[in-house]
């Protein structure tokens, strides 16, 4: 591997080294960073193509892309981009060539390196001529997961034999509430662009997920609801983040008081699923905030200032 160029990122904000290195050479040191880690774990893809044409492998794998992006924190790497084209096994080809490792160097804080990620996969939300579509299980994949995990030791239960699972419901499919809007008029429940970036960097983003995947970790509800309220939460920290919030938040404040709300826990065991629910279970968290709940709020800002 040979340093060709040192500098500073002013996207990412951090001073990088620049490396040349053969793809075939990258693949092994990059494997290398996560010691006897099983990588399939975060690529329940599981795709093997029979079709060893050198094009066809090229767009399957990504390898027209020859860029590289790696943190790198005291004497460990983590890699940031490019897990499918480094560790995905689509065929036996003999594609190689020189490929280049942009390493950022400085120590960086853990909610700025989650919106640097964000930054990374941004390609993966779907837009057309009125609104984005934000799939969490797309746009959190593989090198996602994998930096979580290995940074951050955030592991997604993501059972696929309904009879051995262990959760209710998979970790993603519950955090995806944490990324999208409850709204009382209408049913996308979309964030802008904009949202979703002040999200992803603030100051909590590391605190919320781990708090999201420890609640979540239930099979039976301990009440009627239990499901509902647990996304009510979600749906209420994702909003008090947007408008700017870094307080910590504990669901299970908000069950307490909901336990000591013994009329409105009444009339929510005695309601059947609709999406008068989630309103009220909505309206519960806000009014515990905000008394004035109703009144017009400003839209947050259109700029992202994060504190690096």
């Amino acid at each position: 591997m040979d340093l060709i160029h040192t500098g500073y990122d002013t996207i990412l904000k951090s001073n990088y080294e620049l490396y040349s290195i053969q793809l075939s050479d990258l693949k092994v040191l990059a494997r290398s960073w996560y010691g006897d880690l099983d990588l399939k774990e975060f690529d329940d893809r599981h795709i093997r193509s029979t079709n060893d044409n050198a094009l066809v492998q090229m767009k399957l794998t990504g390898i027209v892309s020859n860029y590289f992006f790696a943190y790198r924190e005291d004497d460990r790497y983590y890699l940031m981009d490019g897990f499918n084209r480094l560790f995905t096994d689509y065929g036996q080809t003999d594609i190689d060539t020189p490929v280049y490792l942009k390493v950022l160097t400085d120590s960086l804080k853990d909610h700025w390196l989650m919106y640097i990620m964000f930054m990374f996969n941004m390609w993966k939300l779907k837009t057309n001529a009125y609104h984005h579509r934000f799939n969490i299980v797309d746009f959190m994949d593989r090198g996602f997961r994998l930096f979580l995990y290995s940074k951050f030791n955030i592991k997604f239960d993501q059972y696929n034999d309904y009879h051995t699972r262990k959760r209710k419901n998979q970790d993603l499919h519950e955090l995806d509430r944490y990324f999208r809007k409850e709204n009382h008029d209408y049913g996308l429940h979309e964030y802008e662009y904009n949202e979703l970036g002040i999200i992803f960097s603030n100051v909590r983003i590391v605190d919320d997920i781990r708090e999201i995947v420890e609640i979540n970790n239930y099979l039976e509800e301990p009440f009627k609801h239990y499901e509902a309220f647990f996304r009510g939460f979600m749906y209420y920290v994702s909003e008090r983040r947007v408008n700017g919030d870094v307080r910590e938040y504990k669901f299970q404040t908000y069950v307490d008081l909901l336990l000591k709300d013994k009329k409105f826990h009444k009339k929510l065991q005695g309601m059947s699923w609709t999406d008068s629910t989630r309103k009220n279970i909505c309206k519960f968290y806000r009014l515990l905030e905000n008394p004035d709940f109703g009144k017009p709020k400003p839209r947050p800002t259109e700029n992202i200032n994060i504190e690096v």
